[in-house]
């Protein structure tokens, strides 16, 4: 069985599966074929209790039928689903180990939350007890992250009995690549209609509010008996779940678990426990960049696996341009990056006008992301993030501001705080940095704030010698350096001694006659070159093997990968090594693990090789 992914977002992975010759795609519905509930023609996988065959454009799923091979050993193009889709959550070690030859495996699901690990990769997972589980939130969340990460990458998880249109796309995003119909069978014969909404009993649907294929030949909802609440249900998922690949495709699908998570407190509940307890499940299969805009709309969104990791990186990594002695606190703008924005550019001419502009460190506070210095303004999220704007600020976006600006405290030192923010931020701004010059009367762009703030910065910057502006801008790449690699590596990188050339904000960085990296304007981030690229080999950082006598001149395909560094992740710069020397530099296109798993793929994107 081969998996070849064309999008992630978050867990979930739109792609193909080819086995035997057939391949159907992820995430993907198991559409129920028995006498009293007939699967759609729309459907592409199918699970019957019925011998069926000849269909050339679905995957047949036999049960109970041989997982791979027919009796006597004859290879079967179809597919069989195990007998015990459900058991009793404890069983023995030694059953798994029974079952551990098949190519479609049973984990058990408890609530103790103990994966038993497969041995064997590369197959699809059926994962047991969990209708029993559900209610059970952390439960639930906890056994279907432990299986995931077990069973990795190069395998499927199935899902069953518990797929209906409103928590599916929730499933996708927490990892699950196939689920079935049983749901929508089970609900049908209680009368209840799937929607994104909720399932609504037939006798609460005094008008029409769908119109799909069976709705539609009726006028009055109550008239629909078993068969025709069954296909409604049934477009419902298959609708539901083409929604679901087209936003992984756009990098998005967040936004639609938020959509259908925001009225369900069962969902919210399973959401929350998500992304509160389990960041480092999500960060590792979330990239570094999207091209799309970030839209923190609920108050979930503070936990986002790529702004908790921004946040993270700006405490643990990030190091502020060694040339700033001035700290300026500034409000965030709704245009992005901020600097485009009409405030922002009030701000900027005055700090321009102060005498001595460069001792001057630019820092925004907004929400969700917590503090952006301004040389970070191009890197995604602080680069492209939409937020409801209400001017009230809610006590667990203050705490989250509060506790980071005490944690950047203790690593960036600066001689005089300057805030040009509203009242309602200030009282956290003294209660932690003490001593601090405000500047703001009322709004921050008013005439008087803007004037208050000239004659503070002007006053303030006239005590330090005078900063050029090449040396902050080497200062300015070399703290980007510190967020995107580690200060160690950002040390080494881009020295004192080193030459600038080009205008902000397309740089390049020079060591004598060799170009070492370059900033680029799209990603917000270093581009290294060879040179470079020698840094972080030193670090043993972001490394990847690939077999000694491969010649590869534009991408790195995961089979070729025989390491990667765990560390690794989508849209990260990574040296690929060949026989424990330097090959080339790229980018990611799949995390550490992935590339290692995987047998097919881009894993790395080459931008230069020896």
């Amino acid at each position: 069985m081969r998996i070849e992914i064309d999008s992630r977002d978050g867990a979930g992975r739109i792609g193909k599966v080819r086995t035997n010759n057939r391949s159907f795609g992820i995430p993907n519905i198991i559409f129920i074929d028995v006498d009293r509930a007939k699967c759609p023609d729309f459907a592409e996988f199918i699970g019957t209790y019925n011998e069926k065959g000849g269909e050339r454009n679905r995957i047949i799923i036999r049960y109970p039928r041989s997982i791979w091979l027919e009796n006597g050993g004859k290879e079967n193009t179809s597919l069989s689903l195990p007998k015990g889709i459900i058991y009793p959550p404890s069983m023995p070690a030694e059953f798994h180990s029974n079952i551990e030859n098949q190519n479609w495996g049973i984990i058990s699901c408890n609530e103790e939350s103990k994966i038993f690990p497969p041995t064997i990769k590369g197959k699809i997972f059926t994962l047991a007890n969990l209708i029993s589980l559900y209610p059970r939130s952390r439960v639930f969340v906890e056994n279907i992250v432990k299986a995931r990460e077990k069973v990795g990458y190069s395998s499927l998880l199935h899902a069953s009995g518990i797929a209906d249109v409103k928590n599916i796309s929730l499933l996708v995003y927490m990892g699950i690549d196939l689920f079935d119909s049983l749901k929508a069978i089970v609900c049908a014969r209680r009368g209840f209609l799937f929607f994104p909404e909720g399932n609504i009993h037939k006798d609460n649907l005094m008008n029409k509010i769908c119109y799909c294929d069976s709705c539609r030949r009726f006028d009055d909802p109550r008239d629909m008996d078993f068969d025709d609440i069954l296909l409604h249900n049934l477009i419902a998922l298959k609708e539901e779940m083409n929604r679901i690949k087209f936003f992984i495709s756009k990098g998005c699908l967040r936004e639609l678990v938020e959509s259908r998570v925001s009225n369900s407190p069962e969902l919210l509940e399973k959401f929350r426990i998500l992304n509160e307890e389990f960041y480092e499940f999500l960060e590792e299969r979330t990239p570094i960049i999207k091209k799309v805009q970030l839209k923190a709309t609920l108050r979930e969104s503070l936990n986002y696996p790529e702004i908790e990791r921004f946040r993270r990186r700006i405490i643990e990594r990030y190091k502020k341009p060694k040339s700033a002695k001035i700290l300026l606190l500034l409000p965030c703008s709704a245009k992005k990056p901020y600097s485009l924005s009409k405030s922002h550019r009030m701000f900027r001419e005055v700090i321009a006008k102060s005498g001595n502009p460069y001792v001057i460190h630019e820092v925004v506070i907004t929400s969700p992301l917590g503090i952006v210095p301004r040389e970070l303004e191009m890197i995604y999220p602080a680069s492209s993030y939409d937020i409801p704007v209400t001017g009230h600020w809610f006590e667990d976006e203050l705490e989250m501001i509060r506790r980071m600006l005490k944690m950047y405290k203790e690593k960036n030192v600066y001689d005089v705080v300057v805030s040009h923010l509203p009242n309602e931020l200030n009282s956290i701004i003294g209660d932690v940095f003490g001593e601090v010059i405000s500047t703001c009367n009322g709004n921050p762009t008013s005439k008087n704030s803007l004037t208050n703030l000239k004659n503070i910065l002007s006053e303030t910057v006239s005590n330090y010698k005078r900063m050029s502006r090449s040396k902050r801008l080497l200062d300015d790449l070399r703290s980007i350096a510190s967020y995107q690699f580690g200060e160690d590596v950002a040390k080494e990188l881009i020295r004192e001694d080193y030459q600038l050339k080009g205008v902000y904000p397309n740089l390049k960085v020079f060591k004598g006659d060799k170009q070492v990296c370059s900033l680029s304007k799209e990603r917000g981030l270093l581009s290294l070159t060879l040179e470079g690229a020698e840094v972080l080999l030193s670090k043993n950082m972001n490394l990847v093997r690939i077999e000694k006598d491969l010649e590869i001149r534009g991408s790195v395909l995961a089979p070729c990968v025989e390491y990667a560094d765990d560390r690794i992740r989508i849209e990260d710069e990574v040296i690929v090594m060949r026989e424990n020397e330097m090959y080339a530099v790229g980018i990611a296109k799949m995390n550490g693990k992935e590339m290692v798993e995987l047998s097919y793929g881009e894993a790395v994107k080459i931008r230069h090789h020896i």
